[in-house]
């Protein structure tokens, strides 16, 4: 699967997301199918800014919780250093 087609998959995983806990598997599940693990970095940005440019009208307040709470997993994934 070509990285934007995997990334707008997740997103679509993402929406249907009802609590943190389903978007920490949806993350962990999306992270183990990458093949190229070099490829994660660029998963995880792309990812994240594709859910950035969502906005809070467009979602519902799980949705946005949950949009919100993804772009903070993936911060930390990439940045161990990163506390939230």
């Amino acid at each position: 699967m070509v990285l934007k087609e995997y990334v707008s998959f997740t997103k679509l995983k993402l929406e249907k997301a009802q609590n943190y806990g389903q978007v920490d598997s949806i993350i962990n599940e999306s992270i183990e199918r990458i093949s190229n693990k070099r490829s994660i970095q660029e998963y995880f940005s792309e990812l994240e800014k594709n859910l950035e440019q969502l906005s809070p009208l467009e979602c519902s307040s799980t949705q946005w919780s949950c949009f919100r709470y993804a772009i903070l997993c993936l911060h930390y994934r990439s940045n161990p250093h990163f506390q939230f």
